[in-house]
């Protein structure tokens, strides 16, 4: 999966990872959110509430494939959100405007994706034809209140026949989790420095704060 900061669907998206509540890293966190997510994945760093995921596929048949679901495949799933260790913000841009794309509640009995924008005040159903050749890309944003481990599942008919291929984090499921963390830091948009956020249900955090003195544990 690429580091979704480096995506311009979600260049101005706030990126927020939630680190395992025993990991205790020797320096502070990088502030670049690009870099950021790969310093946090690499000490085992789970998504926090959204996980978002490009999925890029190539049509190869001289039929023509039909891509008509995408789904996710839970591993297994919690309904209150599981303890971890602290939460790290970066992004977030005011007044954006994301591009079309589609989402999935990974809440839901059976997760399936959709197109996120109304077409004619109706919201069409997710489905698309590949021309030999033909690439087609689109950005998924699954969201959870709880914890959910997941792989992703596309149903395809090729000549006829229908066909599922998984897509995984990398070899690896995804997993994302609402757990808030023992406490918050963020760097805000175009901040130099991260801050630590206030201990209220939002974790609402300071314009211009001093620079945080990071603690990682409980």
């Amino acid at each position: 999966m690429a580091n979704p900061a480096t995506v311009d669907t979600w260049g101005t998206a706030e990126f927020a990872m939630v680190l395992p509540k025993d990991v205790r890293p020797p320096d502070d966190p990088p502030v670049g959110c690009a870099t950021l997510i790969d310093w946090a994945r690499a000490l085992g760093a789970v998504d926090h509430k959204v996980s978002r995921v490009r999925v890029v596929v190539q049509g190869a048949s001289d039929q023509g494939v039909l891509i008509d679901n995408l789904r996710a495949r839970v591993i297994r799933r919690s309904q209150t959100p599981e303890p971890a260790g602290v939460q790290l913000r970066c992004g977030g841009q005011q007044g954006a405007v994301e591009p079309r794309d589609v989402e999935m509640d990974l809440d839901a009995p059976q997760p399936a994706a959709r197109y996120r924008t109304l077409i004619e005040g109706r919201r069409p159903l997710f489905g698309f034809t590949l021309a030999k050749g033909e690439t087609e890309v689109f950005d998924l944003t699954a969201s959870t209140t709880g914890t959910v481990e997941w792989t992703i599942e596309l149903d395809l008919v090729v000549a006829g026949k229908r066909k599922r291929v998984e897509v995984t984090n990398r070899g690896r499921s995804f997993v994302t989790t609402a757990a808030p963390g023992p406490r918050t830091y963020q760097v805000p948009p175009g901040g130099d420095h991260w801050i630590e956020c206030a201990q209220t249900p939002r974790r609402a955090c300071p314009e211009g704060g001093p620079p945080a003195h990071f603690r990682y544990d409980a």
